[in-house]
Parts: C-alpha cells; sequence; structure tokens
C-alpha cells in the first residue's frame, strides 16, 4: 500500500508542475534523475535514489513535454502544467508503481 501511494505522490505532484518557457530541447534523463533526488526537487521531498533512475526515465520518454520535465530540471513550483501533461502523467501511474516496487 505504501509503494502505491508513493506512485500516487509522483503523479500528483508532476501534475502540479511543468516548466519555464524558452528553447525546445528535451532535458535528459540525468538532468531530471538530479532534479529529482535533490532536497529541492518540486515535489516537496527527494525522490529515493533506487527509484529515481526508473521515475526520470519513465518521464523521459514519456508524453510528458519538454517545458513539463523543464520544469521538473528547474524546480519551478511555478507553472501550471497543461491537461495535456496531466493526462499524460496520469497514464504513467503503472509504470510510476513498477520503479517503487521492489522486483
Amino acid at each position: 500500500m505504501k509503494k502505491t501511494l508513493s506512485a500516487a505522490f509522483v503523479v500528483a505532484a508532476l501534475a502540479l508542475t511543468s516548466a519555464c518557457g524558452g528553447g525546445g530541447d528535451r532535458p535528459t534523463k540525468a538532468e531530471v534523475k538530479t532534479a529529482i533526488t535533490s532536497k529541492d526537487s518540486v515535489f516537496g521531498s527527494a525522490i529515493p535514489e533506487k527509484s529515481a533512475d526508473c521515475v526520470a526515465g519513465v518521464l523521459v520518454d514519456s508524453d510528458v513535454s519538454d517545458k513539463t520535465l523543464k520544469a521538473i530540471v528547474d524546480s519551478d513550483d511555478d507553472y501550471k502544467g497543461s491537461k495535456d501533461d496531466e493526462k499524460a502523467l496520469t497514464s504513467l501511474t503503472k509504470e510510476f508503481a513498477k520503479c517503487v516496487t521492489p522486483s
């Protein structure tokens, strides 16, 4: 149950964030991983290192916009994502759950 709640937390936190404008380059998996494991993460707390590589990969490989990923990398708490980003993030629930559930 705790693992499922962690996955739900990731989805909810991501749905509230997105990126600052400018540029069109998609952040790398390494950049996203660094951001989500930081104490300044947009999630309010760092994603555990053990799950971060997987979560970052899921995000970068998803339909989540470059702007949303940039907001995560930039720890931009003020940006609000689009409805399309919300849908894209919500569709990742199972993938996030796999990231936080031991194999």
